[in-house]
Protein backbone atom coordinates (compact mmCIF):
# COMPACT_ATOMS: atom_id res chain seq x y z
CA UNK A 1 0.00 0.00 0.00
CA UNK A 2 2.82 2.36 0.33
CA UNK A 3 3.73 2.50 -3.27
CA UNK A 4 0.11 3.13 -4.18
CA UNK A 5 -0.59 6.93 -4.49
CA UNK A 6 -3.71 6.82 -6.87
CA UNK A 7 -7.04 5.14 -7.68
CA UNK A 8 -8.25 5.95 -10.77
CA UNK A 9 -12.16 5.17 -10.89
CA UNK A 10 -13.37 3.91 -14.39
CA UNK A 11 -17.24 2.81 -15.68
CA UNK A 12 -19.44 2.15 -18.79
CA UNK A 13 -21.68 5.78 -19.32
CA UNK A 14 -24.12 6.21 -21.59
CA UNK A 15 -23.93 9.85 -24.03
CA UNK A 16 -26.64 11.41 -24.65
CA UNK A 17 -27.03 9.66 -27.90
CA UNK A 18 -27.27 6.85 -26.23
CA UNK A 19 -24.16 5.34 -27.00
CA UNK A 20 -22.03 3.46 -24.00
CA UNK A 21 -18.77 4.91 -23.78
CA UNK A 22 -16.08 4.15 -21.19
CA UNK A 23 -14.64 7.18 -18.76
CA UNK A 24 -12.81 7.85 -16.04
CA UNK A 25 -15.02 8.93 -13.04
CA UNK A 26 -12.20 9.97 -11.01
CA UNK A 27 -8.59 10.08 -10.28
CA UNK A 28 -8.03 10.33 -6.37
CA UNK A 29 -4.84 11.01 -4.98
CA UNK A 30 -4.56 8.61 -1.80
CA UNK A 31 -3.50 9.95 1.45
CA UNK A 32 -3.81 7.39 4.05
CA UNK A 33 -5.11 3.95 5.06
CA UNK A 34 -6.66 2.55 8.64
CA UNK A 35 -5.37 -1.10 9.04
CA UNK A 36 -8.07 -1.42 11.72
CA UNK A 37 -10.84 -0.59 9.12
CA UNK A 38 -9.26 -1.57 6.11
CA UNK A 39 -10.26 1.59 4.71
CA UNK A 40 -8.69 3.90 2.78
CA UNK A 41 -8.86 8.17 2.82
CA UNK A 42 -8.44 9.97 -0.47
CA UNK A 43 -8.92 13.20 -1.83
CA UNK A 44 -10.84 13.68 -5.32
CA UNK A 45 -8.23 15.44 -7.71
CA UNK A 46 -9.82 15.61 -10.85
CA UNK A 47 -13.96 14.46 -11.21
CA UNK A 48 -15.70 13.42 -14.49
CA UNK A 49 -18.53 16.37 -14.92
CA UNK A 50 -21.40 14.08 -17.01
CA UNK A 51 -23.25 17.22 -18.24
CA UNK A 52 -20.44 18.83 -19.92
CA UNK A 53 -17.92 15.25 -20.88
CA UNK A 54 -15.03 17.30 -19.22
CA UNK A 55 -13.15 17.41 -15.72
CA UNK A 56 -13.29 19.46 -12.96
CA UNK A 57 -10.17 19.92 -10.59
CA UNK A 58 -11.47 20.38 -7.27
CA UNK A 59 -7.52 19.23 -6.26
CA UNK A 60 -5.80 22.28 -7.40
CA UNK A 61 -3.62 23.98 -4.86
CA UNK A 62 -3.72 20.66 -2.61
CA UNK A 63 -2.19 18.26 -4.05
CA UNK A 64 0.80 16.35 -1.95
CA UNK A 65 1.40 14.54 -5.17
CA UNK A 66 1.95 16.98 -7.54
CA UNK A 67 3.44 19.63 -5.31
CA UNK A 68 6.35 17.17 -3.54
CA UNK A 69 7.02 14.56 -5.94
CA UNK A 70 5.63 15.77 -9.89
CA UNK A 71 7.20 19.09 -9.35
CA UNK A 72 10.19 17.77 -7.94
CA UNK A 73 10.68 15.20 -10.99
CA UNK A 74 10.29 18.35 -12.82
CA UNK A 75 12.98 20.75 -11.42
CA UNK A 76 10.61 22.89 -9.61
CA UNK A 77 12.35 24.75 -6.59
CA UNK A 78 10.61 24.16 -2.98
CA UNK A 79 9.38 28.12 -3.32
CA UNK A 80 7.73 27.58 -6.51
CA UNK A 81 5.83 24.18 -6.40
CA UNK A 82 2.79 25.91 -6.78
CA UNK A 83 3.75 26.17 -10.73
CA UNK A 84 2.94 22.89 -11.06
CA UNK A 85 -0.73 24.10 -11.45
CA UNK A 86 0.43 26.30 -13.91
CA UNK A 87 1.97 23.25 -15.83
CA UNK A 88 -0.71 20.75 -15.29
CA UNK A 89 -2.65 23.65 -17.40
CA UNK A 90 -0.67 24.39 -20.22
CA UNK A 91 -0.75 20.40 -20.76
CA UNK A 92 -4.23 20.57 -20.81
CA UNK A 93 -4.24 23.21 -23.43
CA UNK A 94 -1.91 21.40 -25.64
CA UNK A 95 -4.01 18.12 -25.45
CA UNK A 96 -7.50 20.40 -25.98
CA UNK A 97 -5.63 21.68 -29.28
CA UNK A 98 -4.67 18.17 -30.51
CA UNK A 99 -8.06 16.70 -30.10
CA UNK A 100 -9.77 19.67 -31.84
CA UNK A 101 -6.96 19.10 -34.42
CA UNK A 102 -8.51 15.56 -34.85
CA UNK A 103 -5.85 13.63 -32.75
CA UNK A 104 -8.07 11.18 -31.31
CA UNK A 105 -6.91 7.81 -31.26
CA UNK A 106 -3.96 6.27 -28.61
CA UNK A 107 -1.35 5.67 -31.29
CA UNK A 108 -2.06 9.38 -33.19
CA UNK A 109 -2.14 10.94 -29.97
CA UNK A 110 0.57 8.92 -28.53
CA UNK A 111 2.69 9.67 -32.01
CA UNK A 112 2.23 13.23 -31.44
CA UNK A 113 2.72 13.43 -27.58
CA UNK A 114 6.51 12.11 -28.25
CA UNK A 115 7.09 14.55 -31.05
CA UNK A 116 6.17 17.15 -28.85
CA UNK A 117 8.38 16.29 -26.31
CA UNK A 118 11.16 16.04 -28.79
CA UNK A 119 10.99 19.10 -29.96
CA UNK A 120 10.54 20.71 -26.67
CA UNK A 121 7.23 21.97 -26.95
CA UNK A 122 6.59 21.44 -23.33
CA UNK A 123 9.02 23.78 -22.08
CA UNK A 124 7.26 26.52 -24.10
CA UNK A 125 4.42 28.79 -22.84
CA UNK A 126 0.90 28.10 -24.66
Amino acid sequence: VDNLNIVIIQSAVRRPNGDMVRRMISVNELVGYDPETGGFSFVAMFIWNPVTDTFDFPGKGSSFLLENKVATLLGLPEERRGEIYLEIDKRARILERLHKAGYTGFWDLYHMMTKIKKQGLLKIEI
